[in-house]
């Protein structure tokens, strides 16, 4: 029988707590006294993550006209919650290079993360969203549960690929079926355990029936249809309205809530291609 999202986290937590730096960085930002200069004094104590910070900043992903060569600099171009949540991005993905997983291609699985966050991002550019580097993490964030899963499941995680295989090819409802529970719960739990923001849990929760997510329907709206966009791509697959017409877990209902035209795919996944690059071999040098 399988363990609860909740139990399986509990289980991990350890092996996958988020950085002291993270952590740092929060704490600076929760102090209203506090200045860019203050978070790049935290920030450049980690001389690794700093260099990756401002090779981000300077990238493709950002396409700024100047050189950003602080760390103070660049909260002051792109805001502090872009840094935290570039921040919260690598620290993520770094946690998990301590996991042995062998049940999934760990670069495939950074590969599709990546491209989701950014598809999902320059989605939100179309939705007035606030923030929408936010919606880069969620969407990077989005399949997190998968790795717990193949992590403390090992089994069961078989069965389930096995029955994906067998029927549509859509491991949500294979897990739904043999766990009890889809990798997107395991997701949010684990998100609650790091105690981050409830918009997060709501969207890795409820990315595959966004309207679930209520408040946070828009946000699980457009992580949603950059999953389900990127998940149809295919070597030989043209990018256009009709590109998830034959996905099956492809829910119409995230295109009123949003107002996404898909006519507006080409360009976004041209964008897209353009950014990621850059950024899995920032985030995840060895993808």
């Amino acid at each position: 029988m399988a363990k609860r999202p909740e139990e399986l986290v509990k289980g991990v937590i350890k092996l996958v707590s988020l950085p002291e730096i993270f952590i740092r960085v929060n704490q600076v930002m929760e102090d209203p006294k506090h200045d860019a200069k203050q978070l790049g004094d935290v920030i450049s104590h980690d001389p690794a993550l700093t260099a990756r910070i401002l090779r981000i900043v300077n990238s493709a992903y950002y396409a700024l006209a100047v050189k950003i060569e602080l760390v103070s600099r660049a909260v002051s171009v792109i805001g502090e919650q872009d840094l935290r949540n570039l921040i919260l991005a690598t620290s993520a993905v770094d946690v998990f290079k301590r996991m042995p997983n062998q049940l999934v291609d760990i670069d495939l699985f950074w590969r599709h993360s990546v491209h989701t966050g950014i598809v999902a991002r320059l989605l939100s550019r179309h939705c007035n969203i606030l923030h929408g580097e936010r919606l880069f993490v969620a969407g990077l964030l989005h399949d997190i549960g998968k790795l717990v899963l193949y992590h403390k499941e090992v089994e069961l995680s078989q069965q389930v690929l096995l029955k994906a295989s067998e029927t549509d090819g859509v491991v949500f409802r294979a897990e739904q079926e043999i766990l009890g529970y889809t990798h997107a719960d395991v997701g949010g739990a684990l998100i609650d355990a790091w105690q981050l923001a409830d918009t997060l849990k709501a969207v890795v929760t409820h990315h595959h029936y966004p309207l679930r997510a209520k408040k946070h329907a828009m946000e699980a709206s457009l992580v949603h249809i950059a999953d389900c966009v990127v998940n149809s791509i295919g070597s030989d697959t043209k990018i256009d309205s009709h590109l998830l017409d034959d996905n099956p877990a492809f829910e119409t209902e995230t295109l009123k809530v949003t107002g996404i035209d898909l006519s507006i795919l080409p360009e976004v996944m041209e964008k897209a291609w353009e950014q990621a690059g850059d950024v899995l071999d920032i985030i995840c040098p060895r993808v």
